[in-house]
């Protein structure tokens, strides 16, 4: 879209809001107020003090289990995307095979990401998932809390340390259950693409429960859920890709791979690659083969998450309550098979031996059945003598136990819970050990095959990583009320809590001794207690101003103890409007694979911009690509070697690490001029310091050689591959007298460190309105935006702050759904606007030479095709029937008008197909 459309449509959103809002206004200024009842003092996620009021200082989105179903979502991730403040890049099971915590789906606020964001489930925390992002990042897999049995989340938009402790710097997230049930219901759904190829979605669920906690004074019910998410490859939806993901994202896109079985030589004197006796397919004088088949675009998936809960009255005054959980989730991951090319060098980093290590691939040696000539010669070759064996299921538990009691003793709440959460991951696949080479080398595997499944499993063995992780806990708190205040009584509640925690997390020996090639190893094993001491006041000093204040006192084992403050105010200028604001301080104690890694994380980085390379890896991709077949995979590898390389790495732990902190502040209003209508609008600034990470690549590589930076970085020697493109090049234009610069980074070394700090800020803004029609039904309308006004890091050579990044890659400036349902007797539809503002291909600074758009004109010459991404629309439809007794049946349209997603250069063409969702629950 040009400019102008992206004015109209911020333009159009506006103006929908606005008019929402002034004509339920209007309609409702009017209404007959309802007659006074009596009220029930709750409690609101971050707060631990039972109120009347559902708007306290600090914002909280709330989404019911209708709006839930209206969204489409079929897990909880799904539910948690549409929500404006998450970050929608944020690791998901689907697509991450290369991630060290694959399998799992998190979830992140402000940006700030999944260590900034806490997920509780019914108010107390759950298990991390069993293998650490980056093998650093410990968070939870939201994909093992069934979606079935969630009554409404919670969205907490502001820090929450003070409450909750550590990890809730940019908010909460309280997904909440079903408090009981009787009966038996069941429930499924299907989800179906226009793509006919494009992966289904399955869900089944049931439920039972008996006895009635007021009659019966106990109530026990369960809840199961299963799930499955079909996969598919390049094969099935590469004809329905816009060409320009081929003409300039990859060349090589769909095509047969040169990578082939049985493979190609190259010719000892001329270096041209001559297929292996044998091959039936050969193109342009070249062996391939097509692997499009079993190239995944999306990762199948199943899934089983059970929830249970008992509630039990012991005495009028006095309850006790159970919840257990278990999860199983399971990703179908398939690794292409492996490959050798004629000249490379396969190089890594051996943490364990804290050394580079490289592997000279193999050269056929005189007298191989595929090797003709007298000398050794190179060979392109892919090991798909059985192509299975690199598939493999990432496998997956978690589990939650917790008893408690809670009553009332003279006018005052208390409860105490203790418990058990845990989890469990395996990320075990098939690779190539570093014996395979010589194998290769001597014949004792025989290209082309055949080769026993005996030598496959000796050459191919099992290796990866497995995780594991629990925590014991305990807590108490008590709540009431003190004494009375001009405004009201001033209430207070206060707690304990102690968790011990430990986690492990492991490659395999193999990996570990550094016998897989071109695999990174992880080793932590760690355990340590965490006890905190909270308090929490809420004071309405006058009729109308109410003041919110809390304490809390966290401390780890190995690290100092923190307080963390939090002081709230909402003040009721009139019935219809509220003013409110909270300041708070927040903090991130650092986790045990930050500090107890014995042997530091290595694996690559990916995707990185080489500076000293990627001008010459360009200029080669668009000489070789106007080659053969053979030169044009050609020219995709030696872009990718500069401009989207993979940098092997070693972060180190670091036991002198010290808590991140945080500075929250939030400012706000609340407006209802009517009892149908509702707009909050909060602005919100979190400035995070002492942040633990390791420097960005692409900020190291950038200071490659200057004081600070000497020797985080290690080059090899050029390549003989890296040479012959670069001859072939001039072959293609004899014009051309480039060359490399430098050759590949065979390391690079980091460590956790408190270096960093980050500021975000924006403006929330949630509005809700009704519009009751009599007999022509009720219409529901709303809108939910974030709009983002900085986000920037911190440059710590300069002292200063980096550029703001809001509108760079993958941090839009604006974020919106705009929701409109209506309801009717047994009828219920609506339509959903999900709104994405226009951003960048580069994500900072740092990578505006490459990715700026002047920069993307120059070197990829799009033509017509924008070097932005453009704003997005999607549609979305649901409609729902209760007509018939104890049935619901249900439709969701997600992509209502088909729209594909923008013209992404850097990311790719991403297939968006219209999706329908058939569903029916019924309760017996």
């Amino acid at each position: 879209m040009s400019r102008h459309f992206e004015k109209q449509g911020k333009l159009v959103l506006t103006s929908v809001a606005i008019a929402s809002g002034l004509f339920c206004s209007a309609a409702f200024a009017q209404a007959e107020q309802p007659a006074s009842t009596q009220l029930e003092r709750v409690e609101v996620t971050g707060s631990n003090i039972k109120r009347l009021a559902a708007e306290t200082a600090s914002p909280v989105q709330v989404y019911n289990r209708d709006e839930i179903r209206r969204t489409g979502g079929n897990t909880v991730r799904q539910v948690l995307d549409t929500i404006t403040a998450t970050t929608s890049n944020e690791l998901r099971d689907d697509g991450n095979n290369a991630s060290f915590a694959s399998g799992a789906t998190g979830v992140s606020m402000r940006g700030l990401g999944k260590g900034a964001t806490l997920v509780l489930l019914n108010g107390r925390r759950v298990a991390n998932y069993g293998l650490a992002d980056g093998a650093k990042d410990t968070f939870v897999n939201v994909d093992s809390i069934p979606a079935d049995v969630v009554e409404r989340i919670e969205v907490l938009k502001d820090g929450a340390s003070a409450v909750y402790g550590s990890d809730a710097m940019a908010g909460v997230i309280n997904i909440i259950t079903r408090r009981s049930y009787n009966g038996v219901g069941a429930s499924a759904s299907y989800v179906f693409n226009e793509h006919p190829s494009v992966g289904a979605q399955k869900t089944a669920s049931v439920v039972a429960g008996f006895g009635d906690l007021d009659k019966d004074r106990f109530n026990v019910f369960g809840n199961l859920e299963a799930y499955r998410r079909e996969g598919y490859t390049v094969a099935d939806v590469k004809d329905s890709y816009a060409p320009w993901h081929k003409a300039i994202v990859s060349p090589a896109f769909g095509d047969p791979s040169v990578g082939s079985f049985p493979g190609n030589i190259r010719n000892p004197v001329t270096n041209v690659r001559e297929p292996v006796k044998g091959c039936t397919n050969i193109v342009g004088g070249t062996c391939v083969t097509d692997l499009n088949g079993i190239n995944p675009v999306s990762d199948p998936a199943h899934r089983i998450n059970l929830f249970t809960s008992a509630r039990a009255k012991l005495t009028d005054d006095i309850q006790a309550f159970a919840e257990v959980s278990y999860s199983k989730t399971t990703t179908e991951y398939y690794n292409l098979p492996m490959t050798i090319a004629s000249g490379a060098t396969s190089r890594w980093y051996d943490g364990y031996n804290k050394v580079a290590q490289s592997v000279p691939n193999p050269r056929l040696a005189v007298g191989n059945p595929a090797n003709p000539y007298s000398v050794p010669v190179g060979i392109d070759y892919r090991f798909m003598d059985d192509p299975s064996i690199f598939g493999y299921d990432n496998d997956a538990s978690q589990y939650r136990a917790m008893v408690g009691v809670q009553g009332t003793f003279r006018g005052y709440d208390w409860e105490v819970a203790g418990g058990r959460v845990g989890a469990k991951a395996d990320k075990l696949s098939r690779w190539g050990s570093r014996d395979l080479f010589n194998a290769v080398a001597s014949g004792e595997y025989k290209i082309g095959g055949p080769n026993s499944a005996e030598l496959l499993d000796k050459y191919f063995p099992i290796q990866g990583s497995k995780g594991k992780n629990h925590q014991n806990w305990i807590d108490a708190k008590v709540s009431g009320e003190i004494t009375q205040l001009p405004g009201g009584p001033l209430a207070f509640a206060a707690g304990v809590e102690h968790r011990e925690e430990a986690v492990s997390i492991k490659s395999t020996d193999n990996v570990m001794k550094a016998q897989i090639i071109g695999r990174g190893s992880v080793l932590i094993d760690g355990a340590r207690k965490l006890d905190a001491a909270f308090l929490e006041l809420n004071a309405p000093v006058w009729k109308g101003l109410e003041l919110n204040g809390a304490l809390r006192f966290d401390k780890a084992s190995g690290f100092d103890g923190r307080v963390s403050p939090k002081l709230g105010i909402r003040y009721e200028v009139l019935p219809e409007l509220i003013l409110r604001g909270t300041v708070a301080g927040g903090f991130r104690a650092p986790n045990i694979p930050e500090t107890l890694g014995q042997v530091g994380v290595t694996g690559f980085f990916n995707n990185t911009v080489d500076p000293r390379r990627c001008e010459v890896a360009t200029q080669l991709r668009n000489i070789l690509q106007k080659g053969t077949a053979a030169d044009r995979s050609d020219a995709t590898a030696a872009f990718n070697s500069g401009c989207l390389a993979s940098v092997p790495a070693m972060i180190s732990a670091n036991p002198t690490l010290k808590p991140e902190t945080s500075k929250s502040l939030t400012l706000g209003f609340v407006f209802e001029p009517t009892r149908n209508l509702s707009v909050a609008v909060d602005y919100f600034k979190i400035e995070r310091k002492n942040e633990i990470s390791s420097r960005d690549p692409s900020y190291v590589l950038e200071r490659e050689g200057k004081p600070g930076y000497e020797n985080m970085i290690s080059r090899g020697a050029l390549t003989g591959q890296e040479i012959g493109w670069v001859t072939r090049a001039k072959q293609l234009d004899p014009t051309y007298t480039g060359n490399w610069a430098a050759g590949q980074i065979t390391s690079l070394l980091l460590q956790y460190e408190n270096f960093g700090k980050t500021e975000t800020s924006g403006v929330d803004f949630d509005v809700k309105g009704k519009v009751s029609a009599g007999s022509f039904g009720t219409l529901n309308l709303g809108v939910a935006a974030t709009y983002a006004l900085t986000y920037k890091p911190w440059d710590i050579d300069a002292n200063d702050w980096r550029p703001n990044q809001v509108g760079k890659y993958t941090n839009p400036r604006l974020k919106a759904v705009f929701s409109a349902a209506w309801n009717k007797g047994p009828w219920s539809t609506g339509l959903r606007f999900n709104y994405t503002s226009k951003t960048s291909l580069n994500y900072d600074e740092t990578d505006e030479s490459s990715w700026g758009e002047a920069a993307c004109k120059s070197r990829l010459n799009p033509g017509n095709l924008n070097c932005f991404i453009d704003e997005d629309i999607r549609t979305d439809f649901n409609l729902s029937y209760t007509g018939f007794k104890n049935l619901r049946l249900s439709l969701n349209i997600n992509n209502l008008m088909g729209d594909e997603r923008p013209v992404n250069l850097r990311g790719g063409y991403s297939i968006r197909p219209r999706s329908y969702k058939v569903g029916a629950s019924y309760d017996f």
